[in-house]
């Protein structure tokens, strides 16, 4: 990569983790480039065993990408600490993005206006827009954004945090969940302010065909015990944060047994959501577990479920 002529101290490090995307990170990274505030630097964590995520990178000639390949796997909330270890010691924020998405080009300067303005927060987080990876628009109806629900709300993708949160406060991502992105932001929105920008300033791309990612890579040999881990360890905030927390952590759960292929377990975890507070997206789940359990397996189940309920939620 060329050299830079003159001292570069990043403002923002964007942290990238990605695994076996070489055919999408391209979009990820150029978004970055493409940014109306250039003062930042992208930390490129790259998980892949063999690929040519490193060739499509180093093709962009850019100072300001860093980029490591592992040799061993750190996975998905192992990969964006290391993102953070990795940025450089001048940068004051940190930005999340993931390797199918893409920031809008006022992402950076918007978001980092608002933190430079509000010394009181800690993070901002912003509202995306959906897309499938061929580009098509999906239909969403955002909700309204509760701060009570603190027990909701990921951090991560999309987000940008004053880099003090890990350096300063040692709160990192806890790399034995699934729910990385949830169980960080359980413990930082009970401890800092933030601010939910409701401007669309990216976009989210689902996939139309599944397949392997950081976030998505369990499978019928996933264990038990790391299905469960992110509930079991979280049970008594969400018991104590109400009926309708407790119902949440369940629902999550279930889901995630049925998408392994753990259907029994699933069934169990849907039907106590239910059972905590009944809900009728709840009971479909449920429904849909015990008649009809290979539809877990299809990505298109998120639109039967957006055209039940008229909105859209990450699966």
């Amino acid at each position: 990569m060329e050299k830079v002529e003159n001292n570069f101290l990043p403002k923002v490090s964007v942290v990238v983790p990605t695994y076996k995307r070489s055919h999408l990170i391209g979009r990820a990274v150029q978004s970055v480039l493409n940014q109306t505030y250039q003062n930042f630097e992208i930390v490129i964590i790259d998980d892949s065993p063999n690929d040519d995520t490193e060739k499509v990178v180093k093709n962009f000639n850019d100072i300001r990408i860093k980029y490591t390949r592992n040799k061993i796997r750190r996975n998905f909330s192992g990969a964006k600490n290391q993102g953070v270890e990795e940025s450089s010691p001048d940068s004051k924020y940190i930005a999340f993005l993931d390797d199918d998405d893409e920031y809008f080009p006022l992402f950076l300067e918007k978001t980092i206006k608002k933190l430079e303005e509000k010394k009181d927060i800690g993070y901002v987080f912003t509202q995306p827009e959906v897309r499938f990876q061929n580009g098509e628009r999906f239909r969403q109806i955002p909700g309204k954004w509760d701060w009570n629900e603190f027990w909701n709300k990921n951090v991560g993708n999309g987000c940008v945090l004053r880099k003090e949160i890990f350096t300063k406060e040692n709160i990192w991502y806890d790399e034995k969940t699934l729910f990385e992105d949830l169980d960080f932001g359980l413990r930082i929105l009970q401890r800092f302010k933030g601010e939910f920008m409701p401007e669309v300033l990216r976009a989210y791309y689902y996939p139309l065909v599944k397949g392997e990612s950081h976030s998505t890579s369990f499978t019928q040999g996933t264990a038990s015990e790391e299905i469960e881990y992110f509930y079991k360890k979280n049970y008594q905030i969400y018991k104590k944060a109400g009926k309708k927390a407790l119902a949440f952590v369940h629902f999550l759960t279930g889901k995630t047994f049925c998408r392994a292929g753990q259907m029994k377990k699933g069934r169990f975890h849907l039907l106590k959501s239910f059972q905590s507070y009944p809900r009728l997206e709840y009971l479909f789940y449920y429904l849909l577990a015990l008649f009809f359990p290979k539809s877990f397996q299809s990505s298109y189940l998120i639109i039967l479920k957006t055209k039940i309920f008229g909105r859209w939620t990450k699966l």
